[in-house]
């Protein structure tokens, strides 16, 4: 029984290392953006994003966009978020913003087909012929030069999502919970 409880707490301190990061298994960090947006006629778009910050700092890559407002009216719900240039390619990309605003390449919509929704292409144009944003109903209806000085990206309080060491460690804890229950029950 005693090379059980040892092979135990063997496991159990392999797992806690682990789960702590000793062995530099940092948690991911799930990081929410707010974003405006001042077109030239003065009217705002602004909303959250979900995304991750690239090594450079400046890039990030969009999963989702959440709560859109054109001049602090709700628009309706965006679920589908892309590059723009894979959206006019065929070729799905990974939707991009960054801090500065000199890299845009995203679209967002309330369909696949993109309707209804927004887009910013800040790559020389090469979508539309000139960095651009462009919009349907809710959120401007309109397309016009972008202008990068007028985008904000700033980031909201990042939440450590656990990785799955830290639960390797958690059912580690579980196991000598579990071993130690069973040792007093054979006693008892």
């Amino acid at each position: 029984m005693k090379s059980l409880l040892a092979k135990i707490a063997v496991a159990t301190a392999a797992g806690t290392a682990l789960s702590m990061g000793v062995f530099n298994i940092n948690p991911a960090e799930a990081a929410s953006f707010n974003f405006s947006y001042t077109l030239q006629d003065g009217s705002i778009l602004s909303g959250m994003l979900e995304g991750d910050v690239q090594p450079d700092g400046d890039t990030v890559f969009v999963s989702a966009i959440t709560m859109p407002t054109f001049n602090g009216v709700a628009g309706p719900d965006l679920p589908f978020v892309q590059s723009v240039t894979g959206f006019f390619s065929g070729n799905p990309g990974t939707a991009t913003v960054s801090f500065s605003g000199n890299v845009m390449d995203i679209i967002a919509s309330i369909a696949p087909q993109g309707i209804d929704g927004f887009l910013f292409e800040s790559s020389g144009g090469s979508i539309l012929g000139f960095p651009a944003y462009n919009s349907g109903p809710s959120y401007g209806d309109g397309l016009e030069q972008y202008d990068p000085s007028k985008w904000e990206l700033t980031a909201k309080n990042p939440t450590s999502v656990p990785e799955p060491a830290s639960v390797l460690g958690l059912l580690a804890v579980g196991a000598v919970g579990a071993a130690s229950k069973f040792k007093s029950a054979k006693k008892g």
